[in-house]
């Protein structure tokens, strides 16, 4: 790896590179934040969710267990397999900086805000070559998890007034917002033909036996093509 890659990055930049993640962030979480009020949890809740947990998914699946009185061990559990890719997006990014002067802390504080969307840009990004440091990639986080946080905040606040509103299916938002993160990671014909066998993968399952597994079967069915792919190229 060349020096060129260990300059520097600009708060600017990393500013600029987050923009669309934090604008989508805001408002999806945005919903959330008038979902929880909406289902009569306290002001509190949705802004310690969106600080300590951090997960999209995660978060509005526990916000549907939790309404309807579903144990706790069944709340944990549920969130912990929502989250389960984690482990292996971490263990990607983990191998990928390993030649940048990043510190064990810095990895604790970068794993903590790795999501889906920054794992999409940060991995792209660095397979490209381009300059990257991690105090590019923590600022990058901190800009998504600000703006997490600052939507759930504002939507809670605002819920009373957007009542009305809340009866359309406003969390629709979260699957617009990881179409759009699929797509963008299909930048070759490879990556194109994964996330298709994929797709075709979960709409199979979901036909014949429906299932909340079927997406973590459906991803490991990915990888397997991956990697045969990989062989074979």
């Amino acid at each position: 790896m060349t020096s060129s890659v260990l300059q520097p990055a600009t708060r600017k930049e990393s500013l600029v590179d987050a923009l669309p993640i934090v604008t989508g962030y805001f408002v999806v979480s945005f919903v959330f934040g008038v979902m929880c009020i909406n289902a009569g949890l306290p002001l509190w809740l949705p802004a310690a969710m969106c600080l300590f947990v951090y997960a999209g998914a995660a978060q509005f699946a526990a916000l549907a267990l939790m309404t309807t009185s579903a144990p706790l061990i069944t709340i944990a559990l549920s969130t912990l397999l929502i989250n389960s890719r984690h482990m292996l997006m971490a263990m990607y990014m983990s191998k990928r900086s390993a030649q940048l002067p990043i510190s064990k802390p810095q990895k604790l504080l970068y794993a903590f805000g790795l999501t889906d969307e920054s794992f999409a840009f940060h991995s792209q990004r660095l397979e490209n070559g381009r300059p990257t440091s991690p105090g590019y990639l923590l600022q990058f986080n901190t800009y998504c998890h600000a703006s997490w946080i600052a939507g759930a905040v504002f939507g809670a606040v605002a819920s009373d007034a957007l009542n009305r509103f809340s009866q359309f299916k406003l969390d629709y938002a979260l699957t617009a917002m990881m179409i759009f993160v699929l797509i963008s990671l299909c930048s070759n014909f490879t990556k194109a033909l994964i996330a298709l066998v994929v797709i075709v993968t979960t709409c199979l399952l979901n036909m014949y036996a429906p299932s909340p597994l079927n997406v973590f079967i459906a991803t490991a069915v990915g990888c397997g093509a991956g990697l045969c792919l990989k062989r074979t190229t």
